[in-house]
């Protein structure tokens, strides 16, 4: 009967920590700055420079400006379910896939001492690394996360303790610092993390049948 009650108390602590940190409604500014890992290469990697987060209960809305054009991301944290919009020659479209766990992605996380606060959120110093075994790619990050924010809502990121509100990653010879520049709490509309009906969506199969066509 101990061990149940230790049980218990355990995941009900879980499930209060995860409560709590999902608590956080409002919006989250990064400025992000790019370049090559190899000195010798003198342009400049076509990525978003400004990526506005927008977050409650189980969703999150993430824009950017992409080399495409304006492109938005809607995941569902709970279902898994991330739908991409891009707007292309006027027109948008969506595509819906569903994140899916890679048996071949090992992730390795190092928590250090420092601390930082940043925009008001205590963060924790994380030491974040990835190994894909079948294509033999590596990535590693130096983290900033709160544990106020819940860490599901930055998808990119697996086993954190919690929200990245600063990072540096490293991935594919580029190397892209990520700063949060404003951390607003507010009531969000909940229409914004749907899509409407006039946009034609598609699978991710869809998409590219259409894209070879």
């Amino acid at each position: 009967m101990r061990i149940v009650n230790l049980s218990f108390l355990l995941i009900l602590n879980f499930l209060t920590t995860l409560c709590l940190a999902q608590d956080f409604e409002g919006e989250i500014v990064f400025s992000a700055h790019h370049k090559y890992v190899d000195s010798s290469i003198k342009s400049t990697p076509n990525l978003p420079s400004r990526i506005v987060y927008k977050i409650s209960g189980e969703h999150v809305k993430i824009e950017q400006q992409t080399q495409m054009g304006k492109q938005v991301i809607l995941f569902d944290t709970l279902s898994l379910m991330k739908t991409i919009i891009i707007y292309q020659n006027g027109k948008k479209l969506a595509i819906q896939l569903k994140k899916e766990i890679d048996s071949n992605l090992n992730i390795k996380t190092t928590q250090l001492e420092d601390s930082i606060k940043i925009n008001g959120f205590n963060c924790q110093k994380l030491l974040w690394n990835s190994y894909h075994e079948k294509s033999l790619k590596n990535s590693y990050a130096e983290i900033f996360c709160t544990e106020k924010i819940a860490s599901a809502y930055m998808e990119n990121f697996e086993k954190l303790t919690g929200f990245p509100l600063n990072y540096t990653l490293v991935s594919a010879g580029i190397e892209s610092t990520y700063e949060s520049i404003l951390v607003t709490k507010k009531k969000l509309d909940p229409s914004i993390f749907n899509v409407d009906n006039k946009t034609p969506k598609y699978t991710f199969e869809e998409f590219k049948s259409l894209m070879s066509e």
